[in-house]
């Protein structure tokens, strides 16, 4: 490993970062202070495996729930590739149903490839838990010290979003579970110091086909009142906010509780929307601008480049202050 390091930090060694030769660390994760600001790069690949399913009665019956729907949706794949088949991509008007068709059989390969993972997550789950404490003592220290004036933790697969195929996906649920356990043991212990304000003040993710920005309700958790901004609509295949919409309740799919607690909500949600001539592909990026003062203002600015009617547009989306 010494030959693709070239320095020491106080935190870790620095990469020799070399594309196409040395890209890839089993570690991925560091720190860094800017601006009276410490931010904190996760690397989620290791903490995303799905829970284990339980070896009780309730999770037995939902076993055979993933099953059936698996079942279920390689029937609706076979249906969709049948139809597809039968258009013309020539004429504009099959050529927008067939798009919509493969934006709807994407989603769903990815909701067999969800399935495929829980129903096959080993016992012995391997998750990367010096990463976790390693963030825990992180963010101790950083509260304990006087420089510091805010925090931004950014990693890839968010742990609340409304996009459709990602809101209640095992590694979403996997994730933000994982996250809730670290925030609270440091609440735990820096909780006097905290004066109301969330553990961390921002949370950037990617992973979900959209452009989103969600606050945090009260979770009975360390995770409250954070906002957590998605940036994943600047490719391919962009995907719908969910049916249910901007509200995300509890979820506990292996349990008779039904909890209705609103625990977040999604202020702004740009994906894919409206059909047929009328659909629109809102492309995404955006800009954060970081004020003075303490806690610090994170002035964000989204970037669109829409598709609509074979043409391109640029969507006036106004700024929001965090």
């Amino acid at each position: 490993m010494d030959k693709y390091y070239t320095a020491k930090t106080d935190t870790r060694r620095c990469l020799r970062y070399l594309p196409g030769q040395f890209t890839r660390l089993p570690n991925r994760y560091y720190t860094f202070r800017y601006g009276g600001i410490d931010f904190f790069a996760l690397d989620s690949n290791t903490i995303n495996e799905p829970l284990p399913l339980p070896d009780t009665k309730e999770g037995q019956v939902y076993r055979l729930s993933l099953q059936k729907r698996r079942s279920e949706l390689e029937r609706e794949q076979q249906k969709i590739r049948e139809t597809s088949e039968k258009l013309n991509p020539n004429k504009p008007s099959d050529a927008e149903q067939i798009d919509d068709l493969q934006s709807n059989l994407s989603q769903i390969e990815e909701m067999i490839v969800d399935i495929e993972k829980q129903l096959n997550t080993p016992r012995n789950t391997v998750v990367d838990t010096e990463q976790l404490e390693w963030l825990k003592q992180r963010l101790i220290n950083s509260w304990n010290s006087s420089e510091v004036r805010g925090r931004v933790v950014y990693f890839h697969h968010p742990p609340y979003v409304t996009e459709a195929t990602k809101c209640q996906q095992a590694q979403t649920l996997a994730v933000r579970s994982r996250i809730r356990k670290v925030l609270n043991a440091v609440a735990s212990e820096v909780n006097f110091l905290t004066q109301g304000r969330p553990i961390v003040d921002l949370v950037l993710n990617g992973h979900a086909h959209c452009m989103e920005h969600i606050e945090t309700l009260d979770t009975n958790n360390a995770d409250s009142n954070i906002n957590w901004i998605v940036c994943g609509g600047s490719g391919h295949s962009l995907r719908r906010q969910r049916k249910e919409g901007a509200d995300l309740c509890n979820y506990f799919p292996i349990s008779d509780e039904k909890e209705s607690k609103i625990i977040a909500r999604s202020h702004l949600f740009l994906g894919r929307n409206g059909s047929g001539s009328h659909k629109r592909r809102p492309y995404s990026g955006l800009r954060i601008d970081v004020k003075e003062g303490t806690p610090p203002k994170f002035v964000v600015k989204p970037l669109v480049a829409e598709r609509y009617q074979r043409e391109w547009h640029q969507p006036k989306i106004e700024s929001f202050t965090i």
